[in-house]
């Protein structure tokens, strides 16, 4: 009799606990449709947890309308410094890009409270306008506190050049592994950077020939022979943190000339 007892009670133990096993059913969320937030009057409607919220607008009603006003409203030279400010910002990041490992303006920057962009932005503005680079002699891609080589002749025939410089300066042993580093636009080109790095050149060696393998349109069209080219040689030391600052020359074609 006890032995039944016991058993009827194991039974209804075990079935009880194999229940509880069962998987409960997921329950199916339903997406919630995500109201538009709205701007009416200053104030401005949005929804938290499915329930209406109000605040006040950080942009005054009409914001907008009164912005246009204000642009339509600009003087000519108002218009002319947006202009050239967008356009500048653009060659920037262009510039920036292009330069990879050998920026010198996030080097230069660590000595200044700018940012490498800013500072860029800040030497480079006054040599641009609106359409691009429109006084190449002032423009500038590399700042550095290294001894610049004197550049001694240039020579030029179709795209490929030649550059010859000697030793100017008193110059720590080391800096003969400096390596060459040419900037350079395309005159019919004065808002397209370019930039040609050359690290088996360096300072020692005094002369560099190479070859601009790029001499065309932004729609791949070949520029003509005849293209003036803007170049900005400038020297990168070993680990890239130190530069020279770079130096014009505009090179014709045809070009062989000694430079003082």
């Amino acid at each position: 009799m006890c032995l039944s007892i016991i058993g009827g009670l194991s039974n209804h133990l075990r079935g009880g606990i194999m229940s509880k096993k069962k998987k409960r059913k997921k329950k199916t969320v339903l997406p919630v449709r995500q109201l538009a937030v709205t701007r009416s009057g200053g104030t401005t409607t949005y929804y938290r947890k499915g329930k209406e919220c109000h605040c006040a607008s950080k942009r005054p009603a009409g914001s907008t309308e009164e912005r246009d006003r204000r642009h339509t409203k600009r003087s000519e030279r108002q218009r002319l410094l947006t202009s050239v400010f967008t356009f500048v910002s653009r060659l920037v990041k262009i510039l920036l890009r292009k330069l990879a490992d050998t920026n010198s303006w996030i080097a230069f920057a660590k000595d200044t409270s700018m940012t490498a962009p800013n500072l860029c932005h800040k030497v480079n503005a006054t040599a641009c306008d609106e359409h691009g680079v429109a006084n190449f002699r002032a423009f500038m891609f590399s700042v550095g506190w290294l001894a610049v080589p004197l550049y001694t002749r240039v020579r030029r025939n179709a795209w490929t050049f030649t550059l010859e410089w000697r030793h100017h300066g008193i110059l720590d042993e080391t800096r003969d592994n400096d390596t060459l580093v040419v900037g350079y636009f395309y005159d019919c080109l004065p808002d397209a950077p370019r930039v040609l790095h050359l690290p088996a050149v360096t300072r020692a060696a005094g002369t560099a020939t190479f070859t601009l393998s790029d001499p065309e349109g932004p729609g791949r069209e070949p520029l003509s022979p005849d293209t003036v080219v803007h170049i900005y040689p400038y020297l990168a030391g070993p680990d890239t943190d130190e530069y020279t600052r770079s130096v014009y020359l505009r090179v014709p074609p045809g070009a062989d000339d000694t430079l003082g």
